[in-house]
């Protein structure tokens, strides 16, 4: 019988160990100093706080940006970065989020423009557009904090450090212009069956590691990353690993028997066969955010290999 996967200590401390060797000679390459990064209660920025503390040469600041959020997710945010010795900055944008959001969706407002000029040519537009509102809401909250970061980062001459994961970049579970930054050290690591271990080998503050992962959006008012993804990220990483075996997110349009895929998946898996369709789905919905921007080559177009031109 296969050993199912896990992380001892050992293994972890070894990852550990080589990210923030990754992270120093990348600093060192681009004579850098200041690591900027969004602080959240959440345990990928945690994780992100433990392994740029105590690196030589790197100076970490830690911003907590709240936006109409719940004070217990600062005073989380607060302890790790205690913790980790790392200096806070807080910068309450839920002001600006307002103002913006009304400037959006007030009288006369894009959503009203839209379906003034969309009404009478895309009605699907129109009945799906209170249900996009509120996601588009949620990634101006994200937009506001990157902006956030980025005029921190020039301030500093520094640069801002991703909290994504691998688990949220296979579902896509990310805003374009929002979330990735400039380094990113756990993107191709899984949340459920490796990045809760790592924190664990790392020391993050067991409130962090214990709260529910949420993504602070409150696109599903009082929800949690589950009620968008289907599944707890441990059951969640599973199901990408299938597909990612067979190439599914390159390959998705030429596979003629889906359903039979999908069963075979749940039943190695013992999940639902509509848990593993709905990863299915969000994988293939979110193609294009793993392959932005789109270029077209001067060859399509006819141009020139800049070989052959001569000014």
């Amino acid at each position: 019988m296969t050993k199912k996967y896990k992380l001892n200590n050992k293994e972890c401390l070894a990852i550990i160990k080589k990210i923030r060797n990754e992270i120093k000679k990348y600093f060192q390459k681009n004579g850098l100093t200041y690591a900027v990064f969004g602080k959240s209660m959440g345990l990928d920025s945690s994780v992100i706080a433990g392994l740029l503390s105590d690196l030589s040469g790197i100076s970490p600041i830690g911003v907590i940006m709240p936006i109409e959020s719940d004070l217990k997710d600062e005073k989380i945010a607060k302890i790790v970065l205690k913790h980790f010795k790392i200096p806070a900055i807080k910068i309450d944008l839920t002001e600006e989020y307002k103002r913006l959001a009304k400037v959006f969706y007030q009288n006369n407002s894009i959503s009203d423009q839209l379906t003034k000029n969309l009404s009478h040519k895309d009605i699907n537009l129109i009945k799906k557009m209170e249900e996009r509102k509120r996601f588009a809401l949620g990634n101006i909250k994200v937009r506001l904090r990157m902006i956030t970061l980025y005029h921190i980062t020039q301030i500093t001459k520094g640069i801002v450090i991703s909290t994504d994961n691998y688990s949220e970049f296979w579902m896509g579970f990310w805003t374009l212009h929002g979330d990735v930054g400039d380094f990113s050290p756990i993107q191709q690591v899984f949340k459920g069956v490796e990045l809760y271990d790592i924190a664990k080998a790392l020391g993050v503050p067991k409130q962090s590691i214990e709260a529910k992962p949420t993504d602070g959006l409150n696109i599903i008012p009082g929800g949690f990353d589950e009620d968008q993804l289907g599944l707890p990220y441990d059951k969640l990483d599973p199901v990408i690993l299938e597909l990612y075996k067979i190439d599914y997110d390159n390959k998705y349009n030429f596979i003629k028997n889906k359903k039979d895929l999908f069963v075979k998946i749940s039943k190695k898996l013992k999940l639902s066969y509509q848990k593993v369709e709905q990863v299915a789905k969000q994988m293939e919905s979110t193609n294009y955010k793993r392959r932005v921007p789109i270029e077209i080559s001067r060859k399509d177009i006819g141009l020139l290999p800049l070989e052959l031109i001569k000014l």
